[in-house]
């Protein structure tokens, strides 16, 4: 009776406190690129959504739900994000529940401890309350794997004689489906779902005459959930195995575990050198826990209590281990990617501290108070840490709506979440997705009779990694200025009448020096100018072609130097080809790939001497920042092998 009265009061300020945190602030942070990406995916008719070429690694099911949910409230920023509230807090309410069910106990003789510790944390954790307030997938999915787990654990634990175990099974399948519908990354709950089937139907003992029926219900629970997610079956194939990025670096051991338990338990908002404390501790309490657990339950009781603890850690780590070696072949980590086996990590927090018992035990009620204060200092971190916010997409549209002209025109790097906000901006506002050999072209087109051109870029694009569009307005305008805002920099140029953008059509600037790197990488076309003005810029333009495969990473600095050996301030970039990638990724038996041209701008400061400058290239390693030696070509009067004299520059007042 106590339990259950403990229950019937603390559960409804458990889903109080974890209502109030999540709608608390729900709109000040601005929509940032990825809830862009949503509200214009689900922006499309429902029919058109899963082939959408955003939807580029993305099942259709929460931009479906979140299309019919903005026909139903709205596109306000509250409105847009309420959607995770409510999935976040169907997840604490679940999790409550799920406590309840982990204890084992009958109905009569139940405990509320691990229920209540359980929903305290989810309550309070940083990442549910970050990811309840924003317009993505995450907290839904959440739920969906929770349920998943939840009705299995029902169907595993509930004797066919109580009722329980048909609906049961329903709701296991209907939550799996609708999880891979959500995210992709449900499939690798899925295979630990499975290896608990596993062991449940075919290892562990059945009641006398249930063993061919353990084993029907686990194929036929696997069968259904394949057969709801069929129709979507040729489009995921599609879009996972198609997937690709090899500018991404997979992670190291150390670095997966590191961020994900900081991710899990500290949030991403805590100063870095207290995050790290916070989550030692949250080690030491999980540790202890599970420590003191195993050597104080009764002799009898070790097979159950160990079997708790390999349901939860099993559920918790080997999804993560699955994602892991994932990652070895296909890069892309973000430890949000898996907050679906967060509910574990609540549970097992949780259930260590409290176990069975219906009382508290003094380290019990001091392990629960830790790591609810570890929580509590992180979704405090979330709301208090500026520097931590999401990108201030709304503070650099309010900028432009204030600053710009009719006469002016935005580009913008990336196209979300700037269709959210662009009418706001009095001037043209357009994404301009940059290819080196149509970007002058498409500013000819679109740029022309306006008087200022803005370049608004975002600090996660790889739109344009060349810089081609600042070198373009560099050659042709004045750059008027610059300003940074979260996430986002912005620079603009004063454009003259007539102004016409080009990038050379003649490379063979070289005066007859063929230049390569290392017996690797060939210099093969090369155009620079050959004046600038002191607080202006000089620019070069050259081409590349890469000699042989390698695995190795390459960048290009490029310098001037006076006749005294000073040298100005170098551009230093990766050098890239036509689809971004770095030398380690160029197919050498692609010739579109295998070559491209990289363009720089060389800043002259104020106060730099007039005279004559030579400039130099440098081609060293990305990581090393060993320079590849020099054969052919002009060597430098520096000396030291690596760096080739390109021209001279006159630099005047």
């Amino acid at each position: 009776m106590r339990a259950r009265f403990e229950l019937l009061v603390l559960a409804p300020v458990i889903l109080l406190i974890a209502f109030t945190l999540r709608v608390y602030r729900l709109d000040v942070q601005s929509i940032w690129w990825d809830e862009g990406h949503s509200i214009g995916m689900a922006s499309a008719p429902v029919a058109q959504i899963p082939n959408l070429p955003g939807m580029d690694v993305h099942p259709p099911g929460y931009f479906v739900l979140l299309h019919q949910w903005m026909a139903l409230v709205g596109r306000s920023e509250f409105a847009l994000r309420y959607l995770s509230v409510a999935f976040s807090l169907l997840t604490v309410a679940l999790l409550i529940r799920f406590g309840q069910a982990l204890v084992g106990l009958p109905a009569d003789q139940s405990c509320s401890r691990v229920a209540l510790v359980t929903g305290g944390l989810a309550a309070l954790s940083p990442l549910y309350v970050a990811y309840a307030q924003e317009v993505r997938m995450y907290a839904v999915v959440t739920f969906f794997a929770l349920a998943s787990v939840y009705f299995q654990w029902l169907v595993l634990h509930k004797p066919p004689a109580e009722g329980l175990r048909t609906w049961a099974f329903a709701g296991y399948v209907l939550a799996t489906a609708a999880g891979l519908y959500t995210h992709y990354f449900t499939i690798f709950l899925l295979l630990f779902q499975n290896l608990v089937w596993l062991i449940w139907a075919l290892i562990l003992r059945p009641p006398k005459g249930l063993g061919p029926g353990r084993v029907m219900l686990w194929l036929s629970s696997q069968l259904a959930v394949l057969l709801l997610l069929s129709p979507q079956l040729p489009l995921a194939w599609q879009q996972t195995v198609a997937y690709a990025n090899p500018n991404l670096n997979p992670p190291g051991v150390a670095e997966f575990l590191r961020r994900s338990w900081l991710a899990y338990t500290v949030g991403t908002a805590v100063e870095p050198v207290v995050a790290g404390r916070l989550a030692w501790g949250a080690v030491a309490v999980l540790g202890l826990g599970m420590l003191f657990r195993i050597v104080m339950a009764r002799l009898g009781a070790w097979a159950d209590q160990l079997g708790r603890l390999a349901f939860l850690g099993g559920w918790l780590f080997a999804p993560l281990a699955t994602y892991f070696l994932v990652l070895q072949r296909r890069p892309s980590f973000e430890p949000r990617y898996m907050m679906l086996v967060t509910p574990a990590l609540m549970l097992l927090l949780a259930w260590v501290l409290t176990g069975n018992s219906c009382r508290w035990t003094w380290w019990g009620g001091l392990g629960a108070s830790l790591a609810l204060g570890i929580f509590a200092w992180g979704t405090w971190s979330y709301f208090t840490n500026v520097e931590a916010y999401k990108d201030d997409s709304a503070g650099v549209t309010a900028w432009l709506a204030a600053e710009t002209h009719p006469n002016d025109v935005v580009y913008v790097d990336v196209p979300h979440p700037f269709h959210y906000y662009a009418e706001r901006i009095p001037a043209p506002t357009r994404y301009l997705f940059v290819d080196v050999h149509t970007a002058a072209e498409i500013l000819n087109a679109e740029a022309a009779g306006r008087e200022r051109l803005f370049w608004v870029t975002w600090r996660g694009s790889d739109t344009d990694p060349r810089g081609v569009i600042p070198f373009l307005l560099d050659k042709t305008g004045r750059r008027a200025g610059e300003l940074d805002f979260r996430g986002y920099h912005v620079a603009w140029w004063d454009l003259p009448g007539g102004a016409h953008f080009s990038l050379p059509d003649d490379l063979s600037q070289s005066a007859g020096c063929h230049i390569t790197f290392g017996e690797l990488i060939q210099l093969d076309g090369l155009d620079f100018s050959d004046a600038a003005q002191v607080g202006g810029m000089a620019w070069a333009t050259l081409h590349f072609t890469l000699l042989r495969n390698t695995d190795v990473d390459y960048r290009v600095s490029l310098r001037l130097r006076d006749p005294q050996g000073d040298m100005l301030p170098p551009t230093d970039k990766d050098l890239l080809n036509d689809r971004h990638f770095r030398t380690s990724a160029w197919p050498q038996d692609d010739p579109r790939l295998n070559q491209a041209i990289n363009v720089y701008s060389l800043p002259i400061p104020p106060g730099t001497m007039p005279g004559i400058y030579s400039l130099e290239a440098v081609v060293y390693e990305a990581i090393t920042l060993a320079g590849l030696p020099v054969t052919g070509g002009c060597i430098s009067p520096a000396g030291d092998g690596a760096s080739v004299q390109l021209g001279s520059v006159t630099v005047s007042p």
